[in-house]
């Protein structure tokens, strides 16, 4: 498993509710789509937020219906394993964590996986013009904008001053 030196990603709302995470690494593209049951926006900038923290590890959760995707973030220190499970069912207890299907899996370093959430999602504020707009199309659920500013203020130092 060799490290992507690149990652791109990108929030795309496919309707009112809907919305794909696009993510680009390592030569592949992978598409996991999400519903407004839950926050996958704003769980994978908080998971982001806490590689940046200087967390080893973290997760984000991409609801739909009944299932969804789960990204998981492990080992991280300059790099960080990572894993893009679907799940058929995350809304039953007794069947979330079954019968997972592995999408993607790789290394990526840190620093570049933060510069390419807080881009994603400064890409998608810029795209819907403002927090209404984005509001509007996703469903009544406000943009993480407090994620966002957090991403951007501790930029890249928050790894190196959490380690000293």
């Amino acid at each position: 498993m060799a490290l992507s030196e690149e990652l791109a990603l990108e929030w795309k709302v496919r309707a009112v509710g809907s919305a794909d995470l696009i993510w680009k690494a390592g030569g592949e593209e992978i598409r996991v789509h999400t519903t407004y049951l839950g926050d996958g926006l704003g769980s994978l900038m908080q998971a982001a937020l806490d590689l940046q923290s200087g967390s080893s590890s973290s997760f984000a959760t991409l609801l739909a219906e009944p299932g969804g995707s789960r990204i998981f973030f492990s080992g991280a220190a300059e790099e960080v394993y990572v894993q893009m499970v679907a799940f058929a069912d995350l809304a039953s207890e007794e069947g979330r964590w079954r019968d997972g299907a592995m999408l993607w899996h790789g290394r990526i370093k840190v620093d570049l996986l933060i510069r390419a959430v807080r881009g994603m999602a400064e890409g998608l504020l810029a795209t819907h013009r403002n927090i209404e707009q984005y509001t509007n199309a996703w469903g009544g659920e406000r943009f993480p904008l407090d994620k966002l500013a957090a991403l951007r203020s501790g930029g890249d130092q928050g790894r190196e001053s959490s380690r000293e």
